[in-house]
């Protein structure tokens, strides 16, 4: 809610907020109240899409075809036993941009595990769950592709 005190504008958001020489740097929706009214000023794109893959009884495997802008991460999370195989494999449906050969290594994904521990652009698709728990794959753009869409092909066996 926003209310004016001494010709100020003082501020509160929904998430992180401070104050700096009377400006409001925000995170999250930022909303004024004006003649009772709520009115949205200003809200931070969203960055990163968060899903949960839950495979049906006797599914192993899953493809999801999705797409993500440059600067914007699709993070999937799904649960492995200790000793599965987890097979992870992204693949960019656009070229590079600026012409250059694709080829430079990056998968374009950042593998972690339930312990924290990050793989990012991993050369090989193939891991041991080392743990039982929630692992994650991050989806992101190594570069400005052609196209943002993708393919996520993930089994665990």
């Amino acid at each position: 809610m926003f209310k004016f005190f001494n010709k100020r504008l003082i501020v509160s958001t929904i998430g992180a907020a401070s104050l700096l020489g009377g400006y409001a740097m925000y995170q999250t929706p930022a909303f004024a109240q004006l003649n009772n009214n709520f009115v949205l000023l200003a809200a931070k794109p969203k960055k990163e899409a968060v899903h949960r893959i839950k495979f049906s009884p006797g599914s192993k495997s899953t493809v999801i075809k999705s797409s993500v802008s440059l600067g914007k991460k699709d993070t999937y999370i799904f649960h492995a036993r200790k000793g599965q195989t987890i097979i992870a494999l992204v693949t960019w449906n656009g070229d590079r941009a600026d012409g250059k050969n694709n080829e430079e290594g990056l998968s374009g994904f950042t593998f972690v595990k339930p312990n924290g521990e990050s793989f990012v652009d991993p050369q090989d698709d193939r891991f041991t769950a080392t743990s039982t728990g929630d692992y994650k794959v991050i989806v992101a753009q190594p570069y400005q592709l052609t196209s943002p869409k993708y393919t996520f092909e993930l089994t665990i066996r």
